[in-house]
């Protein structure tokens, strides 16, 4: 067997090319609290966000091993193709790189704070109604990793802004996501819509002439599967429309940084705009 594909199954299991909509969150967070990327602390923050955003995946997969072998059996655990505990090693190490990455950039109260909230997220809080303000949390504070790097405690002052904006978001596509199995997908996507919505009109309102075409971008991006999943409510239509959600955050992330860093954003978020929608031509990312 080659190599590409005994890793294979690993990629499927973290959903690797989602990680390019996570990268940009640290980024953003920096250019929100300074107005400026110090290369050594954002590779730090870079490569904190994506090894903590692996393992959650990872770790995801594990809490998820029940409901995966009823609903998707095709996903890496449940088909065999990786264990359990080779699932669970992967997702420790990569958070415990994950926190010891952030902590070196700089982020030393974020990053502790961003690991216990997968970890509380994938173990404890997804079947509840925090499930979705948990997840939000996550990506809130992922981008306040950054902030903190750039600029510690007044950096996360200024990025708590952006930071809620961006758990907001994430919080509604939570929502949505929670119809994506046969088990829920009776629920309407309603909600979960409105609140990632309401997000990207904040993003606007809050940047001006400066977020607008950002924001204008990620509701493009996702739209017309959002509108297919409200039309016709199922699994069908729900996956679809969550992807799109994941795929539009670097145009979300553009939108919060570009009223201090235009030149920049426009410079960071679109190849990773480019990667994420390259990526899930070869691997599912919701």
């Amino acid at each position: 067997m080659k190599i590409s594909e005994r890793l294979l199954p690993y990629l499927r299991l973290v959903r690797a090319p989602a990680v390019f909509s996570a990268v940009g969150d640290p980024l953003t967070g920096m250019l929100v609290a300074s107005g400026r990327l110090s290369v050594g602390r954002a590779a730090g923050v870079v490569l904190a966000s994506a090894s903590t955003y692996l393992a959650g995946m990872a770790l995801n997969d594990v809490a998820d091993r029940e409901e995966d072998a009823r609903e998707r059996p095709e996903r890496p655990i449940p088909s065999g193709a990786v264990g359990v505990g080779q699932a669970a090693a992967l997702g420790a190490g990569l958070l415990g790189l994950g926190l010891m990455l952030a902590r070196s950039a700089g982020a030393r109260r974020t990053g502790p704070a961003l690991a216990a909230s997968v970890l509380a997220y994938n173990f404890a809080l997804k079947r509840t109604t925090l499930g979705p303000a948990a997840m939000g949390a996550c990506r809130a504070l992922s981008l306040l990793t950054g902030a903190e790097a750039a600029a510690r405690g007044a950096g996360l002052r200024r990025g708590l802004g952006a930071a809620a904006i961006l758990g907001g978001y994430v919080a509604g596509l939570t929502v949505l996501a929670r119809g994506e199995t046969e088990e829920t997908g009776n629920r309407t996507p309603l909600p979960g819509v409105v609140v990632g919505g309401a997000a990207l009109a904040a993003a606007a309102v809050r940047g001006g002439r400066r977020a607008l075409p950002w924001t204008i971008a990620a509701a493009a991006l996702a739209g017309g599967a959002v509108r297919r999943a409200v039309a016709e409510p199922g699994p069908a239509a729900v996956g679809p429309a969550v992807g799109s959600m994941i795929r539009a955050i670097p145009a979300l992330d553009a939108a919060l940084a570009a009223p201090r860093s235009p030149g920049r954003s426009a410079l960071i978020f679109p190849p990773l705009l480019a990667l994420v929608r390259w990526g899930r031509k070869l691997i599912p990312i919701s």
